[in-house]
């Protein structure tokens, strides 16, 4: 291998992408998946390298004059020749500094812990939609009303409702047998009975063994919302163009989302970002909100793809912005196409896989045993008087009105003898 002169190389000394340490002798000893994609460069373009770090700690944004922060700022000053910090590749940059062979395909996303299991009084109803209960009970009425028209005056309405409700019970279907003529319309009932009883039992079954989750934000409109709602606090990272890209969209939500941000400044920095983000944070008003971190799915996965987290932490499949990540050079830099070679090769070999595994594993190790327990332990399943709270509320409802209707009878009775 050619014996390249000294190469600046900035990054950003981020927990688990790339750790930077002293050593006694002067020489900074270098950990994390970042880092390790930058030492097996080095080692085999046998070059010497000097690590810098930006003052502001950022990746780099543009700002009004034309000047730029962070590591992008250092590559267009021409302090630094490489830059390596999981970069992403945008328009804007690309005419400030140069891009490798992108090492990675990614996008911006949320993560969030998941909703606490919860018990609502009639949470049994809440299995079908409220659109399919309208559709049953409209399949109801218009069966009703079919049979009434077919049988005329031997049935009325009431008892055919009655009969016909009796049928989703696994109770039998009596009516006057001059229904057994219209046999289309008699097995159609029956069968459409059948599949939604059985389909509501299922489900019903699934409910009593699994208490029912609350729901979980999946999308940023619905994530606008829970923070319009003030019942979510939504971070981003302070030197990354997430917030001004939200600022600029086109989509309402997004840039509401972006306002908030901003307003309320709702920033980490970047080692935050890689010390699990996902710790409460406090609340001046002491208020309970669930805190939401934008980031790439890159990151998110190296955190929360290892052990317990794995089912406890959302992340979201829908990203706002996507696009590549990549080493970048100063503008005129010698040996773009060496390294890119390098590049290419540690990627499909599966290497920098290889790193991002190892990190995770390591990162989920260094927990203690108190805190891997905290995220495993599994919350009290058993069912309580609370999860039959609306079954009771109905049992005592229809046996108070059926002793009034008793009581009623009884009255009557009287007052016609």
């Amino acid at each position: 291998m050619r014996n390249f002169q000294k190469w600046i190389v900035a990054t950003l000394n981020t927990s688990k992408i790339f750790e930077i340490y002293s050593n006694p002798d002067g020489k900074p000893r270098f950990y994390g998946v970042e880092a390790e994609l930058l030492k097996t460069i080095m080692t085999k373009l046998n070059v010497n390298y000097e690590i810098v770090t930006p003052k502001d700690e950022q990746y780099g944004i543009e700002l009004n004059d034309g000047n730029w922060t962070g590591i992008i700022g250092m590559l267009h000053r021409g302090e630094a020749d490489i830059g390596i910090a999981n970069l992403g590749v945008w328009d804007d940059r690309f005419r400030t500094v140069d891009f490798s062979f992108p090492y990675s395909t990614d996008g911006l996303h949320f993560c969030m812990f998941k909703s606490a299991y919860r018990s609502e009084l009639f949470g049994f109803y809440r299995l079908f939609d409220f659109c399919t209960w309208m559709l049953i009970l409209g399949s109801l009425f218009i069966t009703a009303t079919v049979i009434l028209i077919i049988l005329k005056v031997q049935e009325t309405f009431s008892s055919i409702m009655l009969y016909l409700f009796g049928s989703f019970l696994s109770q039998t279907l009596i009516l006057h047998r001059q229904i057994h003529d219209w046999k289309i319309i008699f097995l159609s009932w029956l069968v459409f009975a059948f599949i939604m009883s059985a389909a509501y039992s299922g489900a019903l079954l699934s409910f009593l063994t699994l208490p029912s989750e609350g729901k979980t934000i999946e999308t940023f409109r619905e994530l606008a919302e829970g923070v319009a709602k003030d019942s979510h606090r939504v971070y981003a990272l302070r030197g990354a163009r997430h917030v001004s890209y939200f600022k600029s969209s086109s989509e309402e939500h997004l840039r509401f989302l972006g306002n908030m941000i901003d307003k309320n400044d709702w920033y980490f920095t970047s080692d935050d970002m890689t010390q699990n983000p996902l710790k409460k944070k406090d609340s001046p008003d002491n208020k309970t909100r669930v805190d939401v971190v934008l980031g790439s799915r890159y990151i998110f996965k190296l955190l929360y793809d290892v052990g317990g987290f794995k089912y406890k932490v959302f992340i979201s499949e829908e990203r706002s912005m996507s696009g590549s990540i990549a080493i970048a050079f100063r503008k005129g830099f010698c040996c773009y196409s060496e390294v890119n070679t390098m590049l290419t090769r540690i990627v499909e070999s599966g290497l920098y896989e290889k790193y991002l595994k190892v990190e995770s594993l390591k990162y989920w190790f260094a927990l203690s045993s108190e805190e891997r327990k905290e995220i495993e332990i599994e919350e009290d399943r058993s069912l309580s008087v609370h999860d039959f709270a609306g079954a009771f509320v109905l049992l005592s409802a229809g046996l108070l009105i059926s002793f009034l209707v008793f009581l009623i009878e009884i009255v009557t009775s009287h007052i016609k003898l």
